[in-house]
């Protein structure tokens, strides 16, 4: 146990710096460009290689690959391990080059299945105008501009005077690109505005989405040569280096997208995010050239070697491993992918919502995710090749005592984190994002949605531990199966939500934190079909005690957000860093408290580490 929580706490140190710089990354895209339609755009056109990326490389290629590899080296030795890399990387490479210009390609179909046809431009309305009770009313489209922000203002002068009455908050309008200068149109949500004239923002910017994503495509080959490497050095018990690769593409892309964006346009308006489409391609490649010399220190040589063979028309594989890999990776792909294909069908209904509703969906995952990473994906990085290496071994019953511990691990991290970032969400988005274009309004809105995640924290973290273990017992297609009914559930619901009951972006965090809960426990119950048991005499103790001390967290947390973080976003930056630093020690330190009351056994064994390390 000493040694798995040493690795696991080596993996979530390196995430540590990933995720942090990462943060750096979305607060340099927010204050430069404000929750605008423009960044949902970059956005959008990121979530598409993107979510590949989580899917296919980071997510079921390198988790199958890192089981297969583990067992092969402890079989078969460290030649042949390597060997198996060699043939997996020459066939990745080349698979990843025919989907990379198969994406170039298709990137205009793929933004334009995501943007609404209609809705595409919005115009927010003041509480004391009012709409007309007839459905819709005429006016002559004026024409459009764009302002030093790269915002499209669209100008309509209206046919008819109306009558001030009670309104809905929102006019829609069809796609403006179709209007000319003196036409006729029609608002399918009359308004009525004190003059004769309004303005409205478009919320699409389809044709930057589409060229943005265009751009970022080749970004998808890097990251899965990236993942094939972290996979490696995770079966020679190396952690930190390839978690620390993600930050040299977070700092790659900050620095290189603040130079190119300038030289585009110093204002920063919305070309500017071309220069951060390419950075992002440079933050991949920055990622494989980071892990290379600890590649070549365990042995790594670069050999080309396809391992393919023809048998008539079929390609046969020369190495079984090879065929193993793959075929374990069909099934993960779509069970790796379960909480990616949440975000991008939230991405997708969050187009029909206010411009912003993406950028808050974006910042607020990213900040959900970063106890996930640093402890739930920390310690699944390090079970996966332990618990390969045990089913090994048939009628291992140490495999349910370590997913145990695993789990009470990942649990005494989650759970204060779910507190603290859900109750403090609107506070702790504040102090990050709101500077520059990102006002308090919008630090509202992300920390709503935020909160709704943080209902899901505990599920996703105990997933994260769960899913590598399908792999490493090589029994992928339950998740598979589970994660197609997600999807559909998944669609249900934010349907519900947006197009039928017209409720706003937080819901569809909800749902994402709702099917990743109905996931964590499919894989619990599963995987105790499988192993006959999970150590629940083990789990369930430590897990309940963990629990109480959160409870104990819960009362001190809603009653400093009531007392003393009243009017919190009107405070300057330094007092809210001080007010928040501060109400975090006061929290840690009870929830340490109350852990030592209840007498966690996770407490009292870094407790017993530490002073045995003093001596």
């Amino acid at each position: 146990m000493a040694s798995f929580q040493k690795k696991s706490l080596i993996a979530t140190a390196a995430i540590f710096c990933c995720r942090f710089t990462g943060l750096l990354r979305e607060m340099v895209y927010t204050a430069l460009f404000g929750a605008t339609a423009a960044l949902d755009s970059f956005l959008t056109a990121f979530r598409v290689p993107n979510m590949l990326r989580d899917m296919f490389a980071e997510g079921a290629l390198s988790q199958s690959f890192t089981s297969v590899m583990s067992k092969v080296e402890k079989q078969e030795g460290r030649d042949a391990a390597w060997k198996l890399a060699h043939q997996v990387l020459s066939q990745l490479v080349s698979l990843m080059l025919i989907i990379v210009g198969l994406g170039v390609l298709l990137s205009g179909v793929f933004i334009k299945s995501l943007y609404p046809e209609r809705a595409v431009a919005e115009f927010e309305l003041p509480p004391a105008i009012a709409a007309p009770a007839a459905p819709s009313v005429t006016a002559v489209y004026n024409g459009s501009e764009t302002d030093a922000d790269g915002r499209v203002h669209a100008s309509f002068t209206l046919n008819t005077p109306l009558d001030m009455q009670a309104v809905q908050p929102m006019v829609r309008v069809s796609r403006l690109a179709k209007y000319s200068p003196g036409e006729t149109v029609t608002l399918t949500t009359a308004v009525k505005a004190p003059a004769d004239m309004i303005r409205v923002e478009p919320q699409s910017f389809m044709g930057l989405a589409a060229d943005l994503c265009r751009i970022m495509w080749p970004f998808i080959l890097f990251a899965s040569v990236s993942a094939l490497s972290m996979g490696a050095l995770n079966v020679f018990g190396v952690f930190g280096i390839p978690n620390l690769a993600s930050a040299a593409f977070n700092l790659t892309t900050v620095a290189f997208g603040c130079l190119f964006g300038w030289l585009i346009d110093p204002a920063f308006g919305a070309e500017a995010l071309y220069g951060f489409a390419i950075a992002v391609v440079m933050g991949g490649a920055a990622q494989v050239l980071f892990q290379l010399p600890a590649l070549r220190r365990k042995g790594y040589r670069l050999k080309w070697h396809l391992g393919l063979s023809m048998k008539g028309w079929k390609p046969v594989f020369a190495d079984p491993a090879v065929r193993r890999i793959w075929m374990l990776m069909v099934p993960g792909v779509i069970a790796a992918g379960i909480t990616q294909t949440q975000v991008f069908i939230n991405t997708s209904f969050a187009l029909y919502l206010p411009g912003g509703a993406v950028t808050a969906l974006s910042g607020a995952f990213h900040l959900w995710q970063l106890p996930v990473a640093l402890f739930g994906v920390a310690v699944g990085m390090v079970v996966l090749p332990n618990i390969s290496r045990m089913s090994l071994q048939r009628g291992n019953d140490d495999i349910p005592r370590h997913l145990a511990q695993a789990m009470r691990f990942v649990a005494f991290f989650a759970v204060p984190s779910a507190v603290v970032l859900g109750l403090w969400g609107q506070e702790i988005v504040s102090l990050i994002f709101q500077r520059g274009r990102f006002d308090a309004q919008a630090s509202a809105t992300m920390g709503q949605v935020l909160g709704a995640y943080c209902i899901g924290l505990l599920g996703y973290a105990g997933m994260k531990v769960l899913q590598p273990v399908f792999l490493a017992l090589e029994k992928p297609w339950a998740p598979a199966g589970l994660a197609l009914a997600a999807c559909c559930i998944s669609v249900t619901l934010n349907y519900c939500f947006v197009h039928i009951l017209g409720l706003g972006v937080m819901w569809l965090a909800l749902t994402t934190a709702f099917v990743t809960t109905l996931n964590f426990f499919f894989y619990f119950f599963y995987l105790r079909h499988l192993l006959g048991n999970m150590a629940c005499s083990v789990l369930l103790p430590g897990l309940l005690r963990i629990l109480g001390a959160g409870a104990v967290l819960v009362v001190l947390c809603w009653q400093m957000k009531s007392i003393f973080f009243d009017g919190f976003v009107t405070w300057g930056f330094f007092p809210r860093l001080l007010g928040l630093a501060v109400g975090g020690a006061v929290a840690g330190g009870l929830y340490l408290a109350a852990c030592f009351f209840f007498r966690v056994p996770e407490l009292e064994a870094m407790a017993r580490r530490f002073l045995l390390r003093k001596k």
